[in-house]
């Protein structure tokens, strides 16, 4: 089965308008971890960006947080809605590349994070959510997120894809 790592408006406009900063910073070194593993593997990151951050593509509040590990071959995907499936081409070319699972992180859990998930599901897409690698707006809310979804450890991640 190919897995896709997805990783949602961790902009460096998003993190300033967050309450919860250190929730942020902290699903951050989740991510690192886990897109790095997902590089090695030589399977797809996609990266996500929302256009209404900042001033939208080429503004510095647009651009992904500096503590963000990035690399050339990520997938670059410019969304206007919550939706990261909803009128961008994701899917595309998830299916050109054979995904049947996707592992989402980033921000914003009550939004972003939360309507990805659906749209992944409504596409047809096995979706966890990766444990400790989302943030948002309030932190109990992104609790409840873990709480009523499927999440995924580092761990167990890295244990299922080495199998």
């Amino acid at each position: 089965m190919k897995v896709a790592f997805l990783i949602i408006d961790m902009q460096k406009g998003c993190r300033e308008y967050c309450k919860c900063q250190r929730e942020f910073d902290d699903a951050v070194e989740y991510i690192n971890e886990v897109s790095s593993f997902f590089r090695k593997k030589g399977l797809p990151v996609v990266r996500v960006l929302d256009i209404e951050v900042g001033a939208g593509p080429g503004s510095e509040k647009f651009e992904f947080v500096d503590s963000i590990v990035t690399s050339p071959e990520d997938i670059i995907i410019h969304k206007e809605y919550n939706n990261a499936f909803f009128k961008t081409d994701l899917n595309d070319k998830l299916q050109k590349l054979g995904v049947e699972f996707v592992i989402i992180s980033g921000f914003a859990a009550e939004y972003c994070v939360l309507f990805s998930y659906n749209g992944a599901k409504e596409m047809g897409y096995e979706v966890s959510l990766l444990q400790n690698g989302i943030a948002g707006f309030e932190y109990e809310e992104v609790k409840k997120m873990q709480l009523i979804r499927p999440v995924i450890s580092v761990e167990a991640l890295e244990y299922l894809l080495n199998s």
